[in-house]
């Protein structure tokens, strides 16, 4: 284990139980065990399986680590849930809905400000071109960590930004856990439906093996994202 990963722990169990307390009803029916009882066995699954092998992707000065340690969580309990007879489907709609629950018990008021931010291309431009040349920086000295691109903007999509290097994918395909990262992706659309930011996403790199794309245009429908979108058969990932 990396030894920014093992100082971490305290926290990153912290973190484990913001996420999954969401759905901890949920946990207990499935699982006929207390709360408590099953979310050690999933930390306990998370810290032998994904932490001891976790890239070291830049730590705290990289919003991607926490993207990688947040999603590995729910691949961690889909692990577990498996034991107890539990299906890829049901797994995949208990991560839905515990990301949903996360975002709609933020305050009204931040959920309004990210809205208002993603839903304003000029100011996601300079935000994010700022981003990716702090991404290329953290990527030169640490390779497979997160790069990215903001794209031209089109007449339909006046944002585009480009993941080109994803570490979530990267270790799934590695490790053999690729059955989770269609709902791994699908998070993204949980996260802008919520805020009501209308994404529409036509590739993704752990399915078309280029890039993952966040096309943002305002004033069109958010997008449905259960089942999750690149299942509904509309052309979208």
């Amino acid at each position: 284990m990396h030894r920014y990963y093992e100082r971490k722990q305290p926290k990153l169990k912290k973190n484990m139980d913001r996420q999954l307390r969401h759905i901890r009803g949920e946990l207990e029916r499935d699982t006929g065990k207390s709360y408590p009882v099953i979310f050690e066995e999933i930390w306990n699954c998370y810290v032998a399986d994904f932490l001891e092998r976790f890239p070291y992707i830049g730590g705290d000065d990289v919003s991607g680590t926490s993207n990688l340690t947040g999603a590995y969580c729910y691949v961690a309990m889909g692990e577990v849930l498996k034991k107890y007879g539990q299906e890829l489907e049901h797994i995949g709609r208990l991560m839905t809905l515990s990301y949903e629950r996360m975002y709609r018990a933020m305050p009204g008021a931040a959920r309004w400000v990210m809205g208002k931010l993603f839903n304003s291309p000029g100011l996601l431009t300079r935000m994010f071109r700022k981003k990716d040349a702090a991404n290329a920086a953290n990527a030169a000295k640490y390779p497979g960590s997160f790069e990215t691109k903001v794209q031209a903007p089109t007449a339909e999509y006046p944002f585009i930004y480009h993941n080109l290097v994803c570490p979530l994918s990267n270790f799934a395909m590695r490790y053999g856990y690729g059955e989770y990262m269609p709902y791994l992706c699908n998070l993204d659309y949980v996260m802008f439906g919520v805020l009501g930011v209308p994404l529409y996403r036509s590739h993704t790199c752990f399915l078309d093996g280029d890039y993952c794309d966040f096309s943002i245009k305002p004033g069109a429908p958010v997008m449905e994202y259960w089942p999750p979108v690149c299942s509904q058969k509309r052309g979208f990932k």
